[in-house]
């Protein structure tokens, strides 16, 4: 039987019903995630919308469900098999064995070199840290190591999950840093024209005022530029956008060549992929809940909820299907246990999560 045979007899069957539960799901999976578009012999395009929703309901199915298989028209399937060389795909595919469940990963967790907040020298040596420092002790005791390494700006303090952590740089200027981020800065950041740190995770700045030597927070490909001021910067890398919110003082916010200046109350909000910003006015005790150890959902879609629990627990999350209407609020203590966490999200959401190690499954 020749390849072209083997495909006809695979999509008969299918039309037939006479694949297993497994196969069937695992075409029809391989139909959605490959579509021939328009070379597909369809007879118009409520014929095309309606083969794709009679599949995709199927395949949204609860896996425990014992619906009775439904059968699509052997007219639709001898005209998909009109356009073999689009199947050629599906066919080899269709032959590798796979996991019988299937996730998507919705976020996914970081590496740390350790479970301890962390300074990072550029040679690689690593010095633990307590929950709070000044740079210009750290410098006192590392002195040494740090002049013969010459240093520039690559000094990194990395907070892991469950951390939080507040630094106290040469110049004056207070960080605290949430868990999940990272700061790098030089360790001659007063002595420069400007004081410059770059930021993957969320900070609040309390910065000392200095006209001479503006202080600049890059990240997320956007720039914060102050001389004094008390804001707060969301930067990671992974989301895709830039929320910056003054809480005292003057920002001016860039990104794209373009500038935008904050009053006290407010915050900007750049979607680095949308190329879209925005402003509004923010809640400054909601905005800050995260330095006295609280979670504060206001009304917010649940794969949002779920970026910000695996940053702070440090877990993946993945799920059967898109997670869509979703949303929560609320107030929530970080420091409890990760299966208290979720079973509080269940009872607000009817979402159901399962604990595999350090991966947590969405299952509806």
């Amino acid at each position: 039987m020749n390849k072209d045979e083997q495909l006809k007899k695979v999509l008969s069957d299918y039309a037939a019903g006479h694949l297993s539960a497994r196969e069937t799901k695992k075409l029809e999976h391989l139909i959605l995630k490959y579509p021939s578009g328009e070379s597909w012999d369809w007879k118009d395009s409520s014929h095309k919308e309606a083969m794709k929703d009679r599949i995709q309901a199927r395949i949204e199915a609860h896996n425990n469900t014992k619906a009775k298989i439904r059968r699509i028209n052997i007219r639709i399937a001898v005209s998909i098999a009109a356009a073999l060389v689009c199947f050629f795909i599906f066919f080899y595919l269709y032959l590798i064995p796979g996991p019988t469940d299937t996730f998507y990963t919705v976020v996914q967790s970081k590496s740390y070199s350790s479970d301890k907040v962390v300074l990072i020298l550029p040679d690689g040596k690593q010095y633990r840290l307590k929950d709070t420092a000044s740079f210009a002790h750290l410098r006192s005791e590392l002195g040494l190591q740090m002049k013969s390494l010459g240093l520039e700006n690559n000094i990194t303090v990395s907070v892991p999950g469950q951390k939080q952590f507040k630094l106290t740089l040469e110049d004056g200027t207070k960080v605290w840093l949430n868990g999940g981020s990272t700061l790098k800065f030089s360790s001659d950041l007063y002595k420069q024209t400007a004081r410059e740190v770059l930021l993957d995770g969320e900070a609040y700045f309390e910065v000392a005022s200095d006209k001479i030597h503006p202080f600049h927070v890059f990240g997320g490909g956007a720039e914060v530029k102050v001389t004094g001021t008390k804001f707060n910067v969301q930067a990671f890398e992974s989301d895709h956008f830039v929320r910056t919110s003054l809480v005292e003082g003057i920002v001016t916010f860039r990104i794209d060549h373009k500038t935008y200046k904050l009053s006290p109350g407010m915050e900007v909000i750049a979607d680095t992929e949308r190329k879209d910003v925005s402003s509004q006015s923010f809640d400054i005790d909601k905005l800050l809940s995260w330095k006295e150890g609280y979670f504060v959902f206001d009304n917010i879609e649940l794969v949002d909820v779920m970026k910000a629990v695996s940053r702070w627990y440090n877990i993946s999350v993945v799920a059967k299907s898109p997670i869509k209407n979703k949303k929560i609020g609320g107030t929530f203590p970080k420091n409890v246990p990760l299966i208290d966490f979720l079973n509080d999200l269940t009872l607000l959401s009817g979402v159901e999560f399962k604990i595999n190690g350090k991966e947590v499954q969405i299952i509806n």
